[in-house]
């Protein structure tokens, strides 16, 4: 086929070019080869620009002459709402050029003329002006300020109470340096709050069974806060109330237990006292250390045990099997070990339990509670 059309194309060509065409067979195969790859374009033979739709991509040309459409119809319509609304630009043009007139021409002669008719002097006004231009450069220093009690809640919130007291401590190292400011002692006051509040949480957390190293850190802020009632005797008393609402929180969980055996209830009572009792006294030397309040340890440690002993006198006499000696011993035992617990402290009550349980009301007798003492003397 290439042959027929490079025949058909040779007629038209000069008669020199038709000449060497015949005679040069190398021309005449390139020629074929050329007009062949023509013939076989895939572009020249697809018929897509011939369809009634067409899927191809737009030109650079009808991209320019889309856009030209839309500005002219933009135009259009900005040319209609301008025509409809001429009446008011004008008036609004027309009172814009009033007030920029009145302001650069009328203004400085009216505040001049109202400054001499109320007596003020200028210097006066420039050095308030200046004051409050120095006030408004450091705006945002100031609301930083403004916000530090919506901070201190924030931390507290977030249990970061040392950082909350640091926030109470710049505060007042600001009312030291201007004590004439009294927004930094109205912000103190909305500070101080937060903290109470703070105070009342953490004295309300002691009375659950927290963890030794959590007791240290609440206790470490107690220490801290500055309150009137704050002081060393008032912590010691914080503590042990905490301890025995614990103990007393413990023990109300036993109460359904009442139920079904009065001598299983007094034995996980004894429980309690033997892990929380203990515990409670570890913690507060601990803390306190060399600081340690015996008059107030002896008065906690003394309302327990009393507290103790009305309730083994209201259900051990009350059990069917009170003569029991396993039981009697089983108790007796627990109460032994409670007393050379406490004893590791400095506190001696052992007379006391005797004194309650034993001579006044013979829950049981003193033989009873040599013996078991004896057991525990053989077993060491």
């Amino acid at each position: 086929m290439s042959s027929i059309l490079l025949n058909q194309l040779q007629a038209d060509l000069d008669p020199s070019f038709q000449s060497l065409l015949q005679n040069d067979k190398n021309l005449q195969n390139s020629a074929e080869k050329y007009l062949q790859d023509l013939l076989i374009n895939d572009e020249l033979l697809s018929t897509d620009q011939f369809t009634t739709t067409s899927f191809s991509k737009k030109t650079i040309v009808e991209e320019i002459a889309e856009l030209d459409s839309q500005k002219f119809k933009i135009n259009q319509e900005l040319s209609s709402i301008t025509d409809t609304n001429k009446d008011l630009i004008i008036d609004v043009n027309h009172d814009i050029n009033e007030i920029y007139g009145n302001l650069s021409n009328d203004y400085v002669t009216s505040i001049e003329s109202l400054l001499k008719s109320l007596n003020i002097d200028q210097p006066h006004i420039q050095h308030q002006s200046n004051k409050y231009e120095v006030i408004l450069s450091n705006m945002d220093s100031i609301l930083d300020i403004l916000e530090l009690p919506i901070l201190c809640k924030l931390f507290i919130l977030q249990g970061n109470y040392q950082e909350s007291l640091e926030i109470s401590t710049f505060i007042k190292s600001l009312i030291i340096r201007f004590p004439k400011i009294k927004i930094f002692k109205i912000i103190n006051n909305s500070i101080e709050h937060e903290l109470q509040i703070m105070f009342n949480g953490l004295i309300k957390l002691l009375n659950t069974n927290l963890k030794q190293l959590n007791l240290f850190k609440i206790f470490q802020i107690l220490n801290k806060l500055e309150t009137n009632q704050n002081n060393d005797s008032f912590l010691h008393l914080i503590f042990l109330n905490s301890r025995f609402k614990l103990i007393n929180n413990e023990i109300l969980s036993l109460y359904p237990i009442l139920k079904f055996n009065k001598l299983t209830y007094l034995k996980r009572y004894l429980e309690v006292y033997r892990e929380y009792l203990y515990s409670s006294l570890s913690l507060y030397h601990s803390i306190f250390k060399n600081d340690i309040n015996v008059i107030l340890l002896n008065q906690f440690i003394t309302s327990l045990v009393i507290q103790l002993c009305e309730e083994m006198k209201k259900y051990f006499s009350q059990e069917n099997d009170a003569n029991d000696q396993n039981n009697t011993d089983g108790l007796i035992l627990q109460l032994i070990y409670i007393s050379k617990s406490l004893s590791s402290f400095q506190f001696e009550f052992e007379p006391l339990i005797l004194s309650n349980l034993c001579y006044k009301t013979n829950l049981f007798t003193e033989e009873d509670w040599l013996r078991n003492l004896s057991k525990i003397k053989k077993n060491k």
